[in-house]
């Protein structure tokens, strides 16, 4: 699964983001040898990549909301969906399957570009922003699926694609991030690949910084954190585009499809007048096959764009980040900015709440309380929930916030691979952080 040629897909993918209609079959289409060699095919596939990775996104979201506390399933739902709420997997299920088999392609495409756009005459300007997206892409999607799998495929392109530790892959995404970095550094300007290469709305720097940030928060590497989000212009949101044509995968599988719905409980459980259930549900709310649910409120068009991050997401990072450092006035005051940061630009969540009172957010502990809490709601549906829920060490088999500590792996994978670990003994009969 990890080694297949997956260039018809990526071409695909590039409809959404280019605006061509490669929806037919093409006999006369390139060869995977002059993709890799032509000035053309590269561009292509650059385009083709964030278009891969668009749809990881969806497929990131949508299993750690259901196995948690975010998402639920109508009374009309497949099984498959169903059983997930509860977390009880099959190693059949699209659950298990579409990240992995999405994550990888994306990993394709982006090692396909490291390895041959050095060699095509793009300039060092284009090709400086095609090298920095494909390490960005590449860190990001295996920055997700640790949040997913107990062990991942690192180097899928290996001989022998041997399965790695959180903490070795960990290592490996903050590696491509630092290159990606570097990358992007080596040129001020690149008027071809932020014209016509790169999808309008992505800020690339931007979001290597916040994924830095984030990777760096899962390594508790709090100094290390802190930077990354300092370095981020938490005035930009930077998003992945869609269109009428190549819609938003959330919104197919939810008003389209009819597989997932947020659950009403984001609702019930916040603090009145918070401003950001309106931005993330809307609608009646309705029974559904578990609990009651709701609809998406950010994710209700074809066209709905999906965040690579929230600008509260650093914010609150920060706020962390000093909580761990002993600075704990710093620490207060991100928190209680993040509460009453309100008005100006719509396309975010923004809480309009009172700040909390000093002595509420006195101590260490009172503060990162806080911070869980509030991400609860700042980052809703984005799929970050189910890590939160096992660094918590809320995971059980009667837990109300996460029924499972992983997925599975795929049935797929270990048909074509050897050494698949044993899926994980899961879950957890008592309350567990899962690591």
């Amino acid at each position: 699964m990890t080694n297949k040629s997956l260039y018809a897909i990526a071409f695909a993918s590039a409809a959404m983001l280019a605006g061509c209609n490669l929806d037919k079959t093409n006999p006369n289409a390139p060869s995977q040898g002059t993709i890799l060699t032509s000035r053309d095919g590269i561009v292509a596939l650059a385009v083709g990549l964030q278009g891969r990775y668009a749809t990881g996104m969806a497929y990131f979201i949508y299993p750690g909301g259901l196995i948690s506390d975010e998402l639920g399933t109508p009374i009309a739902a497949l099984q498959s969906y169903k059983d997930a709420e509860v977390g009880a997997l099959s190693d059949t299920y699209g659950a298990v399957e579409d990240p992995w088999t999405t994550h990888y392609q994306t990993i394709k495409s982006a090692d396909d570009l490291i390895a041959n756009a050095p060699n095509v005459n793009l300039g060092d300007a284009t090709l400086s922003g095609i090298l920095s997206m494909s390490y960005l892409l590449k860190a990001a999607s295996l920055g997700e699926m640790i949040q997913q799998y107990q062990q991942i495929i690192v180097n899928p392109q290996a001989a022998t694609p041997t399965f790695v530790d959180r903490p070795t892959a960990l290592a490996a995404v903050l590696a491509l991030l630092d290159s990606a970095l570097a990358q992007s550094n080596l040129v001020a300007s690149r008027p071809e690949f932020d014209g016509s290469i790169k999808s309008a709305g992505f800020n690339v720097k931007n979001t290597i910084y916040a994924m830095q940030a984030r990777y760096q928060r899962m390594a508790n590497n709090w100094p290390a954190a802190l930077a990354a989000a300092n370095a981020a212009d938490t005035s930009v949101v930077s998003i992945m585009n869609f269109s009428d044509q190549a819609i938003n995968p959330v919104f197919d599988l939810s008003s389209r499809s009819s597989y997932i719905r947020p659950r009403d409980t984001v609702r019930v459980i916040a603090e009145p007048g918070d401003a950001r259930v309106a931005f993330n549900i809307n609608g009646a709310t309705v029974a559904g096959t578990v609990r009651p649910i709701r609809s998406f409120a950010q994710y209700s068009a074809t066209t709905s764009p999906i965040a690579f991050y929230w600008p509260g997401e650093l914010m609150l990072i920060k706020a962390e980040a000093y909580a761990n450092t002993n600075q704990l006035a710093l620490a207060a005051q991100m928190v209680n900015y993040v509460r009453t940061r309100c008005g100006g630009a719509a396309n975010q969540p923004k809480a309009c709440l009172l700040p909390m009172p000093g002595f509420m957010l006195a101590t260490k502990e009172q503060i990162i309380a806080e911070i869980y809490n509030q991400r609860k709601f700042e980052l809703f549906g984005t799929g970050l929930r189910w890590e939160d829920v096992r660094r918590l060490g809320l995971v059980s088999a009667t837990s109300a916030y996460a029924k499972r500590c992983w997925l599975l792996y795929p049935n797929s994978e270990r048909n074509t691979e050897p050494n698949v670990p044993a899926n994980p003994n899961d879950p957890p009969a008592t309350n567990s952080t899962c690591l």
